[in-house]
């Protein structure tokens, strides 16, 4: 028996708009977590973003989109960044990445 591969998962950041406090972020991460697809969310108020681990054939930016504004806010998916693995979900290297001069 072949073991089925496991899925390709990428994660990406991309701005959202119209957030104002705490109960925001929560809101959005509520939403996008119900998406089929979506492995982990982490919505950060101070930078304005959210960070998504996907499975791309899953997930599209348009469904993760019609999430963050079905919650009331405007996701930029037209400027949404690959997060390399290891980097923390705010864009500051990790303190592994750090430690290894990554």
């Amino acid at each position: 028996m072949t073991p089925e591969p496991l899925p390709v998962v990428e994660t990406i950041r991309f701005p959202v708009e119209g957030m104002t406090c705490v109960s925001c972020v929560n809101r959005i991460e509520r939403a996008v977590r119900k998406v089929e697809g979506v492995r982990r969310v982490r919505v950060d108020l101070g930078h304005e973003t959210a960070t998504v681990s996907r499975e791309p054939a899953l997930v599209s930016d348009a469904a993760l989109a019609a999430a963050v504004e079905g919650a009331g806010y405007r996701a930029d998916l037209a400027a949404a960044v690959p997060v390399a693995p290891g980097e923390a979900p705010d864009g500051a290297r990790g303190w592994l990445a750090r430690l290894l001069g990554r």
